[in-house]
């Protein structure tokens, strides 16, 4: 009775357990679209297959730990209903070993038994050093040691300490050699198990079908942890002509999951910044604690433009008659909206989840600018080359940094703010030597004199400009006088060669236009008159 009881129950069960799994099924699904933004990425999943009729849980696995569960979006084709959709995170589910784990588990193995291999062969040496040691005693008390046996001893025991020291040396050695290359592969292990044993993310979708019939999930969801920042590249071989301007985004993942051969669109929208208009609250005065005022010190850095390097050059031979290598800029359709701007990149990509900068070309112009040089000599006698560009809206260009190259050479970097401008965009192009600028105080014309209470302090520069290069230039140069914050300072602008004043700044700026191997010089000349009793520091 007890037995037959048993095998009923059994039955029972079994029956359970297969109706419950037959409610499960797993759906393989593949990444198609990813649209990635400022911060955050859109996923795009399909998957096929088949519903038995009644209810069923659908589960798609494997997918991203960083799923925001507000922002999933699944539909279906087929004759089916979607109940419900669930998210969830699973930290069972460890996927398989990729080859390269195995691989450094197989190093870690053979490293690991060398490593032992030498312990013990140490060993075996220290063991033998203190047996010969401990029995270096020969004769006795009563029986002498003939001096020739003596010295046959000493020449053993010496020869073999020597051999077994020897022996020892280099086992530490290897030992120590290979403790450096097991260090090495754990930390290289840890790195990779870390990612692959990370919480996968898992969505269940319950559906209900009145027959058996074929379905086909269409998934969308957000995910943190990606990204993308935009440079350009900015080429310019000739001041007479165009720029070719590269624009290229830095994409970033790290979403748990590896984007193969997906459709990438990134677009200038950042979905993570709050789209909540801000409020005005009342603004009511009122009676309190006097301020403490502390001082503040303000840091600063500089950076710069590393100095020009790796010339470019062109291919010789056969290569030369082929056709340039496209790239991603040559297949990207841009889709203007009201709020941002969305770009198409109409072939694959694969980009992995390691965190690392992974270079996509967007877009590739050439486009028309005016190029003059500026020169401040009272702070740096170079002259750099600017380029300014008009019409830059079209471009729907984004605040960034963008390598500069000129005549095929890096001249540095330089950045791209469009947010910043007006209606011209202007960009530096490093600095040019053949431009030749000497800003140099006049002695003849510089003095100082005392007029009764007063003390008057004359000032005299010439600034002389020199264009050695092939072709005309036209060059701003920039300069300036001090400007009085108190009535007892006078200040007189005596010479400034038609430059224009701006009265208010003090700053001079000429416009010069010169033609090759042409050269022009400048006055600048201006006096301060101010109480001989007093000390003005800056001056």
């Amino acid at each position: 009775m007890r037995k037959s009881l048993v095998i009923a129950v059994s039955v029972i069960l079994i029956s359970f357990t297969a109706s419950f799994a037959q409610t499960e099924k797993t759906v393989a699904s593949k990444i198609k679209d990813v649209t990635v933004y400022l911060s955050g990425a859109e996923i795009s999943r399909s998957g096929n297959t088949t519903l038995n009729a009644g209810e069923t849980y659908v589960l798609f696995k494997d997918l991203s730990p960083n799923i925001d569960a507000n922002a999933i979006q699944v539909k279906g084709k087929g004759n089916f209903t979607i109940l419900s959709v669930v998210h969830r995170l699973n930290y069972l589910n460890q996927s398989e070993k990729p080859k390269d784990v195995l691989a450094l588990e197989d190093s870690l193995e053979s490293l690991q038994m060398r490593r032992d291999f030498q312990n013990a062969l140490q060993s075996v040496y220290t063991n033998e050093e203190a047996m010969i040691l401990a029995n270096k005693s020969i004769g006795n008390k009563d029986v002498g040691v003939d001096a020739m046996d003596l010295s046959e001893v000493a020449d053993l025991f010496r020869k073999r300490l020597t051999e077994i020291q020897l022996k020892k040396l280099e086992a530490k050695a290897t030992q120590k050699k290979l403790r450096k290359r097991v260090d090495i592969i754990v930390n290289q292990l840890n790195s990779l198990n870390a990612k692959r044993n990370r919480a996968t993310g898992e969505i269940v979708v319950a559906v209900n079908a009145a027959e058996r019939t074929p379905a086909k999930f269409f998934l969308t969801y957000f995910v943190s942890g990606a990204g993308w920042t935009p440079t350009y590249d900015l080429r310019a071989t000739k001041i007479t002509e165009p720029i070719q301007l590269d624009y290229k985004a830095k994409v970033v993942q790290n979403t748990g999951v590896d984007w193969n051969k997906v459709n990438l669109t990134l677009s200038t929208t950042n979905p993570t910044r709050s789209g909540t208009k801000p409020n005005l609250n009342t603004w009511v005065l009122k009676y309190g604690q006097p301020p403490v005022y502390r001082r503040s010190v303000s840091l600063s850095s500089k950076s710069v433009a590393p100095t020009a390097v790796a010339r470019n050059y062109e291919m010789e031979g056969a290569l030369m008659e082929k056709p340039a290598a496209t790239s991603a800029a040559d297949y990207t359709e841009v889709l203007v909206g009201q709020m941002s701007t969305e770009f198409k990149i109409k072939i694959p990509y694969s980009i992995p989840s390691d965190a690392k900068q992974h270079d996509v070309q967007v877009q590739s112009h050439k486009v028309k600018a005016d190029f003059g040089y500026y020169v401040v000599p009272k702070l740096d006698a170079d002259a750099f080359l600017l380029a300014k560009i008009t019409g830059w809206e079209e471009y729907n260009l984004l605040p960034g940094t963008a390598n500069i190259y000129f005549d095929g050479s890096y001249v540095g970097k330089s950045t791209i703010n469009p947010a910043a401008t007006t209606d011209t965009l202007s960009l530096s192009f490093g600095r040019d030597k053949n431009v030749v600028v000497t800003r140099k105080k006049l002695k003849d014309f510089t003095s100082t004199k005392l007029i009764g209470a007063n003390r008057k302090i004359t000032f005299a520069y010439e600034i002389v400009v020199r264009n050695t290069k092939s072709e005309p230039i036209s060059i701003e140069v920039q300069d300036q006088y001090p400007i009085s914050s108190n009535k007892e300072i006078e200040i007189e602008l005596v010479e400034s060669s038609d430059a224009k004043v701006d009265n208010v700044t003090g700053k001079l700026s000429w416009k010069l236009n010169l033609a090759a191997s042409e050269t022009k010089k400048m006055m600048l000349i201006y006096s301060v008159k101010y109480p001989k009793d007093k000390n003005i520091p800056n001056l």
